[in-house]
């Protein structure tokens, strides 16, 4: 029986299979009632953009570029969030600094050319 799950598995997953598997980022760390409130403010990036962090009821995080459109932000450790993009921001000195490694991959309103691009802020 283990041979036809496994059979069947592999036949799903193919290389006829035309499906595409795309994997939501999860939350790896759930934030304390008012955590998030030493992060809710705006930085001044290293490149002269402004960057605006603010929360939606207990466990929504949501940050800004330029006052471009807001993107979610997913909680995976203390201070260290992630983007649906695959972006990384970490908040270091209590909040007051903030390193946002992959900053090509947010939604801003001018497009950005580079790869692995480090921005920091600070308040």
């Amino acid at each position: 029986m283990a041979a036809l799950v496994l059979g069947g598995s592999a036949y799903a997953s193919g290389p006829d299979d035309p499906s595409v598997q795309i994997k939501a980022p999860v939350a790896g760390y759930k934030l304390a009632p008012s955590e998030f409130n030493d992060f809710a403010y705006s930085y001044s990036l290293s490149n002269g953009d402004r960057i605006k962090f603010t929360q939606s009821g207990l466990q929504r995080f949501w940050a800004s570029v330029k006052n471009g459109e807001r993107f979610e932000l997913y909680a995976i450790q203390p201070g260290v969030f992630t983007t649906a993009a695959g972006a990384r921001i970490e908040f270091k000195d209590d909040g007051e600094t903030v390193v946002i490694d992959n900053y090509e991959k947010l939604p801003m309103p001018v497009a950005m050319t580079g790869v692995h691009v480090r921005m920091i802020a600070s308040r």
